[in-house]
């Protein structure tokens, strides 16, 4: 595959790509899970496998799309999203939108951001 060029992702919400999506930020978190117990003279123990994995997702950027709008009006906030890194690196899963912003247009173009966490598990199929 050809050198990637730019910031450049693909989101996709539900079935719909949305265009103008200029920065993504991710936190991955995993909620541990506390074996405490009397005998551990009072030092936190925890398992060696996280109890609860989350995936945070955010975006922003410039769209003439209003996809999204009208899913927070909707109160569509739960679909499958997908999140295609510029070096085909892809992200997947069922997501909620926790919050939407609009701050501006730009010719035409709504300037937005948005925020997702995920609901159930989340793939990672990396570029090779």
């Amino acid at each position: 595959m050809a050198a990637f060029l730019g910031r450049k992702v693909i989101f996709e919400w539900g079935n719909e790509e949305i265009p103008g999506v200029r920065e993504k930020g991710i936190n991955q978190n995993g909620e541990p899970v506390d074996l405490t117990s009397d005998d551990d003279d009072g030092w936190r123990k925890l398992h060696d496998e996280a109890g609860q994995n989350q995936l945070d997702v955010t975006i922003s950027g410039v769209t003439k799309s209003n996809a999204l709008r009208a899913d927070w009006y909707a109160g569509t906030r739960t679909k499958a999203m997908t999140l295609t890194y510029p070096d085909g690196g892809v992200i997947a899963g069922e997501f909620f939108m926790a919050s939407y912003n609009e701050t501006g247009t730009y010719n035409g173009a709504t300037t937005f951001e948005a925020a997702f966490q995920s609901t159930g598990a989340v793939t990672y199929t990396g570029y090779s």
